[in-house]
């Protein structure tokens, strides 16, 4: 039996990705992950802009699934909806940090991003192969053989993030 086969499940499984960590640092405001002038403008024109700021190749190097892995106070001041949308637009799966911002955490879950709190992010590096099953409560580091817990997902975060996110389910209703 492999050392991670316990964590090997199909990719299609709910809430279960595998992708690369981009990390960035403590306090990354919310004009850093996308700048105010980026805000008004349509989710595809503005996630090509997501973390230039930081690094200018990202928007262009990130591949769908990777993960951006932060330190303390991730967005701490957002209050946007199109930070978080621009972010899953550009196919990042998650964003892992010590803490968010509450309006970033809400909104996240509300459009369908997981915004995942976790402890040990100084543990992880760019690069690193990062498994995050959302069902378990579980980030695996397939790198480096460690795991996280995820300590902020509650059953309602949950049922929103399987869904999705509120908006498409709420259009969908409508229509």
């Amino acid at each position: 039996m492999s050392k991670y086969e316990d964590l090997i499940a199909p990719e299609d499984g709910l809430l279960a990705i595998t992708g690369r960590a981009w990390v960035f640092g403590d306090r990354v405001l919310s004009r850093q992950v996308l700048a105010d002038e980026y805000l008004a403008e349509d989710v595809g024109t503005a996630c090509r802009h997501v973390l230039e700021t930081l690094n200018g190749q990202f928007a262009a190097s990130v591949q769908s699934g990777d993960c951006v892995v932060a330190g303390l106070d991730f967005a701490a001041d957002a209050t946007h909806r199109a930070v978080p949308a621009a972010l899953k637009s550009l196919g990042i799966a998650a964003v892992i940090a010590r803490s968010f911002g509450r309006f970033f955490l809400r909104n996240a879950v509300n459009v369908g991003l997981p915004a995942l709190i976790v402890e040990e992010t100084g543990a992880i590096k760019t690069g690193d192969r990062l498994r995050v099953d959302v069902e378990a409560h579980v980030v695996a580091n397939l790198s480096s053989g460690d795991r996280y817990v995820v300590r902020n997902l509650d059953d309602p975060a949950l049922a929103i993030l399987r869904a999705g996110g509120i908006i498409e389910p709420a259009r969908r209703a409508r229509d």
